[in-house]
């Protein structure tokens, strides 16, 4: 996914990111990350909380693409996450990567 700096809508605040600066939702799109997020559902994302192995992040790329998957390690040369859909492994080269954000929570309503 591509994401822009305007923002679509506003949503209320989960209770873990009250008086978070910064911090904001997006929308799931694609299949990657099935059955854990379906397309559509809202993702609410701290970027201030670093990425922790297990968990699920938002990598924002350098060309302004999006990817979301699982944290698996961090080395100077690359960022590793785990896809679920179809099960796999995505290596993101360092100098690919802008920022690295942590999700911390869902709304299946979106």
């Amino acid at each position: 996914m591509f994401v822009t700096d305007a923002p679509i809508g506003w949503t209320t605040r989960i209770a873990s990111l009250s008086g978070v600066r910064d911090a904001y939702a997006m929308y799931m799109t694609g299949s990657t990350m099935q059955p854990r997020y379906s397309q559509g559902w809202l993702l609410h994302v701290n970027p201030f909380k670093p990425p922790v192995t297990g968990r699920d992040v938002v990598v924002h790329k350098i060309n302004r693409a999006c990817v979301v998957g699982q944290f698996v390690r961090r080395s100077n040369d690359a960022l590793l996450l785990r896809r679920l859909n179809p099960e796999g492994e995505l290596r993101i080269p360092s100098s690919d990567i802008a920022e690295c954000h942590l999700i911390v929570g869902v709304d299946q309503e979106g």
